[in-house]
């Protein structure tokens, strides 16, 4: 019997030191843990801050790049309806065709009624101030 007690004990004291082994490894890791990866966590999160701010403001920019662009489709639109979409060919033809006196007066009072006024445009350089710099 004091045999087999002997080796539970021996068996037991083998488990214990595998035990203190784990805890020490455990205490080890969390260490490493709170000194070294939990600032690096910190870092890395503050310059995800900063990207998602870069994000945010592309994002914005490119609705902004939409909402122009959509307007600028729409202006393209009235034009083309204002002023039709023949073909230059027609138009010259058209233009060298001799054409009742109605009908010019009436076209170019259409003309008149439909003056140019320029878009506003966005700059990129607004947006961007790093491009007015001279690259590497």
């Amino acid at each position: 019997q004091i045999e087999s007690l002997e080796k539970s004990l021996e068996d037991l004291l083998t488990r214990v030191d595998e035990f203190v082994g784990m805890l020490d490894m455990i205490r080890s890791d969390s260490s490493q843990v709170v000194n070294e990866s939990i600032p690096q966590i910190y870092t890395k999160a503050t310059e995800m801050r900063r990207i998602y701010r870069k994000i945010d403001k592309l994002e914005a920019f490119v609705k902004m790049i939409g909402n122009c662009v959509t307007g600028m489709e729409e202006r393209v639109i009235k034009a083309e309806t204002d002023l039709g979409t023949f073909p230059s060919t027609f138009k010259k033809i058209w233009h060298t065709i001799s054409v009742p006196s109605f009908l010019n007066k009436s076209s170019s009072s259409r003309q008149q009624q439909t003056l140019y006024e320029p878009p506003t445009l966005f700059k990129t350089e607004d947006y961007f101030p790093c491009l007015n710099e001279a690259p590497y």
